[in-house]
């Protein structure tokens, strides 16, 4: 399960385990393409951040689909293709 909410400056998705067995991760998109993927740590009571731009994001998503290799990832607007 997942939401999705728009803030003024960003765009925040969570992804909740349905599992139980992780913490919630957010992934925060603000508007100048810095993704921040962010997670509770209870041991050290406080969040982990992770700071990447949003083509590493792209990569990642597009790495799902793909074979192993290296490959540089393109985009269109029509994410069905």
């Amino acid at each position: 399960m997942y939401t999705v909410e728009f803030e003024p400056d960003a765009a925040v998705i969570t992804s909740i385990d349905e599992s139980a067995k992780c913490e919630d991760i957010e992934v925060i998109i603000a508007e100048d393409d810095i993704v921040f993927l962010r997670q509770f740590v209870e041991e050290l009571n406080n969040h982990q951040l992770i700071c990447i731009s949003y083509q590493q994001l792209l990569d990642i998503m597009a790495a799902l689909k793909s074979p192993e290799g290296a490959f540089y990832a393109r985009f269109t607007k029509d994410w069905n293709t």
